[in-house]
Order: structure tokens, then C-alpha cells, then sequence
């Protein structure tokens, strides 16, 4: 009797319910995992600005680069997050998780040697293939670990501490000033800042192999399926209009994420060296990490209050509030010509909880729709979805930066979210009946 107490106890840890055979260090392990995981899915975006610089690519050329070089990312993330779906339901999710931190970390220790844009083109290859089995996994797990009824709390915790990841980038970027008053060079100091990013995969890698729980997820049952039949089920899946709808969520979220990710530091970083005369290297640390930062601080305001709404109301009512409001944020850029104004820091402040929001309401509800003998693939594709987001944002947003103005990569965001809100509001009513179906056939297929 007091085992079956000491079982029930540990189910919920923090008012997260935890699934039946989770250990609480599974679960521990899995939020450190996410710490480095979103560390890494924003350092390259501030990182990145200083590091052109010291290269010597031209002025005109790095936000178009920055964009190439993004959307080189996304396509390799639209080939393989689906496949790292499907291996994830044979293979178990630790053995993805592990190799999507070791081959990002190993990305990265090459990066910050890069002196040439065919250099950064292999090397980003390198980070793609490894960022695309860590966030696939990053998605998966939490959706495995919990139990239905504290999903949306589940994922606010996750968003919580991706929140807190995101501090990690700010910390990394102020590290090259720091090295160059040690006596480094510019070159030097970016290599060195590289390093101690790579070094935080590896930790995260080991942390992972020997905490993440070694069956939770795994789908035995997919071992004797043909990898094409696995990937064909999960596309099926969005013949759900809820399913779809995640997937509509997942492409704006993942797309705001990369447009204040890749072009709020390039803006600030352009514009401290281009105006104002800083260093490449101030202008990370005096502008583009104060401004992250109050976006990041928004973010983690925002992942705790839609966390718990998300438990609330229904998961598309979620996405509905959390794509409304970034419509009106990233539409407000619009205003923005210079970005170093005061009141341009509190409207970052909001668009930290709109683009969080967003990232939290579609994966609780894709969590929700996913079936458990497909979640891995379901969730596979919503990472390709959320990819196409970033490749629209990168590639599409560089082009609008360089020709257009820095705001419009901003804008484009705000008018793709008031889409996914309209689409939202009318999925709402009818989403409910086929949310019902769909659990009655998880529950059905299950039985059998």
C-alpha cells in the first residue's frame, strides 16, 4: 500500500503529472536538455553578426547571407525532422536527443574557426543535422512525458526553461568583448566564444545519455513498420483539422522565433556599427544583448501565463489568443525605423510573450492531437512545419531586411499570424467534435 502511495506521488512533479513509469530524474534531465537545446536553437543568431564581421564579408551582403545561410538550415530540417520522427518511435528518443546535442555541439566548435562563406556553409551543415534531431526530441519528449491533463502546464514548464535557454545566447554574445580585453584577437576571441558554446552540448549530451528514460516513447510495435508507411501515417494525420491547425501554429511560431532570433541582433549589430561607430563586437554587447534580453524576459512571462491558460481553455482557443496578439506585435514593427529608441524595448518586451505563446499553445496542441502510436512522426512533421516557418523567415525575411527595410521581415510575421488567428477562430466550434473522434480512435487502436 505505501509503494502504491510512494507510485501515485511521483507522478507529479511540480504540478506536471508525469506518465506511468517516469522517474522524476527523467524528467529533471529532460528540462536541462531543453536549457542548452534552446541556447543553441538562438546562439547562432547573435553569434553570428560579430563573427561576419571579423571574416570580412561585405557590409551589403551579411543580411542576405544571414539569410542563405538560415534557410540552408530549414531545408535540412524539412528533410530530416520527419525521418528523426519515425527513428525516434523505433529507436527510443534518448538515442535522437543524444546525437542531435553531440552533432550541434561538434557544429559548433567548427564554426567559430570559419574564415570563408564556403567554410560557414559545411559547418552549418554540420549544426542543421544536429539541431534537427534536437528539436524534434526537444518537441517529442515533453509531449511523451506527460499526461494529457497538465499538457498545457507540461509545456509552459518546457517554455519556461527554453525561456531561460535563451539567456544563454546574450551571455555568449558579451563573451568576445571579454576575451578581446584579455589581449584575443577579434578572430581569436570569436573561436573562443565558439568553444564554450560547443562545450555546453557535450555536457548536455552526456547529461542526456545517462538521464532521459530509456523506454518512455520508444514504440515498439513501429520496429517491424517500413520507415516510408511511418512518415505516409504521420501526413495522414493532418486530415484532423486540429492536427492541421498545429501545423499552421507550429510554421508562425517557429517563423517569429527566427525573425527577432536572426534580424532584431543583425538590426542592432548593423546599425551600432553603421551609425553609431561601435565595434563589431560593442554593438553585440552594448545593443543586441540589452534588447534580447528583453525579449527573453517577455518570454518567460509569457511561457508560465500560457502554460497555465492552456490547461484552461481549449488548446485551439490557446492558439488563437497567442497568434491574435503576435499579429499585433510584429505588425507594430512597422513603426520601427530606429531600433535603439526607448519605447522600442517594451514593445520587444510583449513580443517576447507573443512569440513564446505562440511556441507553447501549438506544441500542447499537437501533444493533445498527436496518437500515441505515431506521436514521433506526427510531431516529426510538425517540426518540418515549423522549419518551413524558418526558411520563410530566414531566406524570405534576408531578402526583405536587405531590399526592403530592417522592419519588414517583422511585418511579413504579423500578416502570417492574423491569418493563423482567422483560421483559428474558424476552426474553433468544430474543432471540438473532432477532437472527441480522434481520441476515441487513439483510445480504439490502443485496445487493440
Amino acid at each position: 500500500m505505501m509503494e502504491q502511495v510512494q507510485s501515485a506521488a511521483a507522478k507529479k512533479f511540480f504540478g506536471v503529472q508525469l506518465v506511468d513509469g517516469l522517474k522524476r530524474r527523467n524528467w529533471l534531465t529532460y528540462l536541462f536538455a531543453v536549457l542548452i537545446s534552446s541556447g543553441y536553437a538562438g546562439a547562432l543568431s547573435i553569434l553570428q553578426p560579430g563573427l561576419l564581421q571579423v571574416i570580412g564579408i561585405p557590409y551589403t551582403e551579411q543580411a542576405t547571407l544571414t539569410g542563405l545561410l538560415g534557410g540552408l538550415q530549414e531545408v535540412v530540417f524539412i528533410l530530416m525532422m520527419g525521418l528523426y520522427g519515425v527513428l525516434a518511435d523505433r529507436f527510443g528518443r534518448r538515442a535522437i536527443y543524444v546525437f542531435g546535442l553531440a552533432t550541434t555541439a561538434l557544429g559548433f566548435a567548427l564554426y567559430g574557426s570559419a574564415t570563408s562563406v564556403e567554410q560557414l556553409v559545411a559547418y552549418r551543415l554540420i549544426v542543421a543535422f544536429g539541431s534537427a534531431a534536437m528539436v524534434g526530441m526537444m518537441v517529442t519528449v515533453v509531449a511523451d512525458y506527460s499526461a494529457d491533463c497538465s499538457r498545457g502546464k507540461a509545456n509552459g514548464t518546457q517554455g519556461a526553461i527554453a525561456t531561460l535557454g535563451a539567456f544563454i545566447p546574450p551571455a555568449l554574445a558579451g563573451l568576445p568583448q571579454s576575451f578581446v580585453a584579455q589581449g584575443y584577437s577579434e578572430a581569436a576571441a570569436q573561436q573562443a566564444t565558439f568553444a564554450v558554446a560547443s562545450a555546453l552540448g557535450v555536457v548536455a549530451a552526456v547529461v542526456a545519455l545517462f538521464g532521459l528514460s530509456k523506454q518512455v516513447g520508444k514504440v515498439v510495435s513501429a520496429q517491424k513498420e517500413p520507415l516510408l508507411r511511418l512518415l505516409r501515417q504521420g501526413a495522414v494525420a493532418a486530415k484532423k483539422p486540429a492536427i492541421a491547425l498545429s501545423y499552421g501554429a507550429a510554421f508562425i511560431s517557429r517563423g517569429d522565433l527566427a525573425v527577432t532570433g536572426a534580424f532584431m541582433g543583425l538590426w542592432l549589430v548593423q546599425y551600432g556599427t553603421g551609425t553609431l561607430g561601435l565595434s563589431a563586437s560593442d554593438a553585440m554587447a552594448q545593443l543586441a544583448m540589452p534588447a534580447i534580453l528583453m525579449v527573453v524576459s517577455g518570454a518567460l512571462v509569457g511561457s508560465v501565463l500560457t502554460g497555465y491558460l492552456s490547461d484552461k481553455v481549449s488548446r485551439v482557443t490557446a492558439v488563437t489568443i497567442a497568434s491574435g496578439l503576435a499579429a499585433c506585435v510584429y505588425g507594430a514593427m512597422f513603426f520601427v525605423s530606429n531600433p535603439t529608441v526607448s519605447w522600442v524595448f517594451p514593445l520587444l518586451f510583449v513580443m517576447g510573450i507573443a512569440e513564446i505563446s505562440a511556441f507553447v499553445s501549438s506544441q500542447a496542441l499537437v501533444g493533445e492531437q498527436a496518437p500515441a502510436e505515431r506521436k514521433g512522426a506526427v510531431i516529426g512533421l510538425f517540426g518540418v512545419a515549423g522549419a518551413v516557418g524558418i526558411l520563410v523567415a530566414t531566406t524570405g525575411g534576408g531578402y526583405l531586411f536587405a531590399q526592403l527595410s530592417p522592419s519588414a521581415p517583422f511585418v511579413l510575421f504579423g500578416v502570417l499570424n492574423f491569418v493563423v488567428f482567422v483560421w483559428s477562430l474558424l476552426l474553433r466550434k468544430p474543432q471540438l467534435n473532432s477532437t472527441s473522434d480522434y481520441s476515441q480512435n487513439t483510445v480504439s487502436n490502443q485496445a487493440r
